[in-house]
Parts: structure tokens; sequence; C-alpha cells
């Protein structure tokens, strides 16, 4: 039974950590600087690419591997020799983080300008037809995670530790470590000067061009930095489940997203966590829910996308900015008015 909880709470906090890194970049894209990033899926299946790329190909390099990568006996293979050198599974897991960053920062960036002549819906609609391209163009090619197949064999870092429940919360405590780091740079992010900058741009791109900013640029570096965030989660996600499949990558992790964003808070990134959380609680939940217990004529999984459809026109209708809504950015200046402000009201109202 320990096992059992262990497990699932592993799980749960890989995904809570998974769901924490997109919302927050996507937060960073549309509620802080008013970008619709509906092609989040792109730049989050990106990370996983890098690592069904990457991993079997250095691996069947370094140990002469004669099997085709995309064959089960290589995916074997793989998992066993990843076992056997432990130093050799977190060096790639690494490596691998840092090319998904690298090569999600690049997209970002090239894919901006172009896309940002575009406004509104437009931009929108733009980059989902991009992830959308990209998830049937990987499904359609062999050579990059074996097409349609996809490619297994994608060891956990910690696949050499004996114990699974060990290894599992290993795992899971080195991805929530991450999604903190990741929330601590952008709250750090947001709440300085640059963060003020970005908020102009959202709330008025013309007054922000009068005084000075071009806009172009500043939208240009928050998709590159949102996009290193994503791809690094598409890592993340890639190493936990041990396989690249394309059509895994569709539109609902960017539903996912925006559901969380919108649920939590608009450009409140407290509002983001509690949203992950409320994600994370209704599909782990869902999925230890066996159908007979409810006696439905489905499977009880389909419930998932019924209760998300739900939550989001309700939020959208009676709270469009979220449970937890956008504060006063927390600058010195403000805590400065804020003293200044209780000390003149406590002279005006004098204690007895």
């Amino acid at each position: 039974m320990i096992p059992e909880l262990v497990t699932l709470f592993s799980t749960s906090l890989t995904f809570f950590s998974i769901y924490v890194i997109l919302s927050l970049n996507l937060n960073l894209e549309y509620g802080f600087t008013g970008i619709p990033n509906f092609g989040k899926v792109f730049f989050f299946s990106l990370g996983a690419y890098v690592v069904g790329v990457f991993v079997p190909r250095v691996i069947q390099f370094v140990f002469n591997i004669s099997e085709p990568a995309c064959s089960a006996l290589a995916s074997t293979q793989r998992m066993s020799i990843a076992a056997q050198f432990p130093i050799l599974s977190i060096t790639i897991f690494v490596v691998s983080l840092i090319l998904s960053g690298l090569l999600g920062a690049f997209m970002g960036y090239v894919i901006s300008y172009p896309s940002l002549k575009l406004r509104g819906d437009y931009l929108a609609i733009s980059l989902l037809i991009i992830a959308e391209l990209s998830r049937v163009f990987v499904r359609t090619e062999p050579s990059i995670v074996c097409g349609n197949n996809g490619i297994g064999g994608l060891p956990n870092p910690f696949i050499w530790m004996q114990d699974p429940v060990l290894k599992e919360l290993s795992y899971s405590i080195l991805a929530g470590a991450i999604a903190g780091l990741f929330y601590f740079y952008i709250h750090r992010l947001v709440n300085s000067p640059y963060g003020r900058v970005i908020k102009s741009v959202r709330d008025d791109e013309l007054v922000s061009q009068l005084l000075g900013k071009d806009v172009k640029i500043f939208k240009a570096q928050i998709l590159t930095v949102s996009s290193f965030m994503s791809a690094v989660a598409g890592c993340l996600y890639a190493f936990f489940i041990g396989f690249v499949y394309p059509d895994d990558f569709i539109i609902v992790w960017t539903m996912y997203a925006w559901l969380m964003m919108l649920l939590g808070g608009v450009a409140n990134n407290k509002g983001i966590i509690l949203g992950s959380i409320v994600m994370v609680v209704v599909d782990r939940g869902l999925r230890r829910i066996p159908s007979f217990w409810l006696s439905l004529p489905f499977d009880v999984s389909y419930l998932r996308g019924i209760i998300f459809t739900i939550t989001l026109l309700v939020i959208i209708m009676w709270r469009p900015r979220g449970l937890l809504p956008e504060k006063p950015l927390d600058t010195p200046a403000r805590k400065i008015f804020e003293i200044h402000l209780r000390n003149k009201n406590s002279l005006k109202h004098p204690s007895s």
C-alpha cells in the first residue's frame, strides 16, 4: 500500500511540475506581455523530440549497437546500458536538458519576428498551425523519432537505482526543483523594471512605442525565454514516460496550459500554482477511479475532457481573470508608498 501511495505522489508531483512550467511561461507570454500563444505544444514537443533523437543515437554510437534505433531490441539494450552506467545516464539527461532549452529558445526567437507581425487572433491561429504542422511532419518522417511508431528506450536518469520507488521519487523531486527555479526566475523577472515594461506592452503597445520601447524586441525576448522553458518541460516529460510518440503532442497540451492559467489567475504566478494543483487533482484523480464505480457507458477517463471544458467555459463567463486576479507589481517603490500610507493613516486616526 505504501509503495503505491509513493508512486501516486511521485507521478502527481512530476506532472504538477510539468504543468507549472508550461502554464508559467504561457502566463509570461499572455498574462504579462499579451502574446496569445496557441502553439505552446509545439515548443513543448521540441524538448521531447530532442530526447528522442539525441539519447538513442548517443548510446548507440558510444556502445556500437548494431540494431536499428527504432527496434524493440535496441530499446531494451539502451535501458540495460543506462542502468549499468549511472554517470552516463545523468550526463545524457543534463545534456538533453540543455539542448532542449537551446533549441526551444532558438525556435522561439526565429518564429517570433515573422509571427509577431500579426496581432490578436491571427497570431494565435498562426502559432496553432505551426504546432500542428510540426506534429504531422514528425509523424510522417521516420528519421526523427521513428515516425508514427515513436521511439522508446529513453532511460530515466535515475534508472541505475535498485529501488523503483526511490527512482521515481528522485526524478519527481528533480522535476519539482526545476519548476521551482523557473517560478523564482519568472517572479523576479515580472517584478523588475523589465516586468513593468512588458506589462506596458501588454496594456498599450502604442504608448510603449511613444516612450521609446521597441515592442517587437521585447516580445521576441519573451517568446525566446518562454520557449526555452516549454522545451525543458517537454524534455522532462519524455524522460519520465521513456517514450516519444508524435501524436502525443496534440492541441490538448496547449489547452491544459490555458486552462491552468485562466483558472488560477492571469498575470498571477501564485494563481498558476493553484491552477496546476486543480489540474493534477482532476487529471490524476480520474485515472484512479475504475469506470464500474460510476456505472458509465464509456471510459471514465473521458470525463476529464468534459470537466475541463465546462470549467473553462465557467471561468471565461464569470471569472475571466481567474480565481486569484492580478495584483500590483511588488516593487520597492510600492512598499515605500504603502509604509508611508500606513503612517499617514495612523497619524489621522491615532489609537486611544
